[in-house]
């Protein structure tokens, strides 16, 4: 029985390299001409192994289309705000998930951290680009200014964790409104029906997200929304915040049995504070927060479990994408999130 190699000797004698198709290399590899022409483009959707099989056919029997687009990945440059590296929970993790797939592609990787206060300064700009690099990805806020200065530069660009209208780039979010339904739904089967929201005083495009969509499903699940138990200016760490918005409003009948949160800094610190007040978690307030980045906390946070790791790794894999694909439309590429049920909510 001929071996690959033989029969690809025989197929280009036959075809005497004249138009190689599609079909003609699918057939040899006994694979469908879809996952041939994700291979040739650098789709994802094939595997590494089947990927240089494909590519490799491809160019010994002449096809002319192999990867015309391609730009080489060796480097690429990390860009986050200075105050995100504070973070020892969220970040870290999206952090590793790029590390760890440009590991596998072999990929050098340097960070360039930001000052937000001159973030729209040229001299930014400049230091971002001071060193040469393949690609960028962009991890949390950053303004439109900044932005539409990096992308202009033709190099390719992803961003993770961030959303803007009037940029067109490529985007690695979570799902913010599927998790806060999630939160919602699952108080609702304990049997919840007055639940308060705390958002943060940062103004992050996630958070935004959930703060609507909170607005959108306490509607669709017929529950009302008080406007006293929307605290949209929360800080993290200080619990005096909290404490202040209790003392105010516990007081009224409706004081609501559950909290969503925010996120789950924000949670850990609402706890804190009523923990200070003698108030117990979940006997006397349920509470739910967002990120699951704390699994010590006793009682155990319910949360929304965010794919940190996920998302850095997804916006590598689509920076490589973007590179060989410079003229295929853009994406927001969303990734599921998954309640995490633990100990902070009391069924009524």
């Amino acid at each position: 029985m001929a071996n690959l190699e033989e029969t690809v000797k025989i197929i280009c004698v036959v075809i005497k390299m004249s138009k190689v198709t599609l079909e003609d290399i699918s057939a040899v590899l006994d694979v469908s001409k879809n996952t041939v022409s994700k291979a040739l483009r650098g789709a994802p959707g094939v595997s590494e192994e089947l990927r240089e099989k494909i590519v490799k056919l491809a160019t010994d029997m002449g096809y002319k289309k192999v990867l015309q687009n391609k730009k080489t990945i060796n480097k690429i440059t990390i860009i986050c705000r200075q105050s995100f590296f504070a973070d020892v929970t969220f970040w870290p993790q999206v952090f590793y998930g790029i590390g760890h797939y440009a590991n596998k592609k072999n990929i050098k990787l340097s960070i360039e951290n930001i000052d937000e206060t001159k973030e729209d300064k040229s001299e930014t700009f400049s230091s971002i680009t001071s060193h040469p690099s393949d690609g960028y990805i962009i991890v949390g806020t950053i303004s439109d200014v900044l932005l539409k200065r990096i992308k202009e530069t033709n190099i390719p660009v992803v961003v993770v964790d961030h959303f803007s209208e009037n940029i067109e780039c490529d985007y690695i979010n979570s799902s913010s409104k599927t998790g806060i339904y999630k939160a919602i739904k699952y108080l609702r089967q304990n049997n919840h029906k007055n639940i308060g929201f705390i958002n943060n005083s940062i103004s992050a495009y996630s958070f935004i997200e959930r703060y609507e969509a909170y607005l959108k499903y306490m509607k669709e699940f017929n529950l009302t929304v008080s406007n006293d138990f929307l605290w949209l200016d929360a800080v993290y760490i200080e619990t005096e915040y909290y404490k202040n918005k209790i003392n105010s409003t516990k007081k009224l009948k409706n004081f609501p049995t559950a909290w969503v949160c925010v996120n789950d800094t924000t949670a850990i610190t609402f706890i804190n504070a009523l923990y200070e007040m003698g108030i117990k978690v979940p006997d006397d307030v349920s509470v739910i927060g967002f990120d699951n980045i704390s699994e010590l906390l006793n009682p155990g946070l319910t949360t929304i479990d965010v794919p940190k790791q996920a998302m850095g790794e997804k916006a590598l894999e689509q920076l490589i994408y973007r590179a060989e694909n410079s003229q295929v439309p853009y994406t927001n590429i969303i990734l599921s999130t998954q309640l995490v049920e633990r100990n902070s909510v009391k069924k009524l």
